[in-house]
């Protein structure tokens, strides 16, 4: 398997979703299945922060004020603050999903 480092704020897609099941441990709790499902539990239970950005389609979430992640979607944000978070700036991830 072919492996790429990217930076955590440019996942998106598989790629992020991939990246937050290996940050929180390998799966959903049963019943979590949209990605407004996840995004909700994600911040309920790790008590992420967010804003809008003041922009439209920008949005922050954080667990640490000190390292914001952006995405064009709040749960793409949300997303991105757990993969941050846990595994820094930069991750490893299986080239088979930066093309999906």
């Amino acid at each position: 398997m072919q492996i790429e480092t990217v930076q955590t704020d440019e996942l998106e897609g598989k790629a992020l979703e991939w990246a937050v099941l290996k940050a929180i441990g390998g799966s959903w709790p049963e019943g979590v299945h949209s990605t407004w499902d996840k995004a909700g539990y994600l911040i309920t239970n790790l008590n992420i922060f967010l804003s809008s950005g003041g922009h439209k389609f920008m949005f922050i979430a954080y667990l640490d004020e000190r390292a914001p992640s952006v995405g064009r979607s709040l749960p793409e944000a949300v997303y991105r603050a757990v993969v941050h978070s846990v595994m820094g700036s930069w991750i490893s991830v299986p080239v088979s999903l930066l093309k999906t």
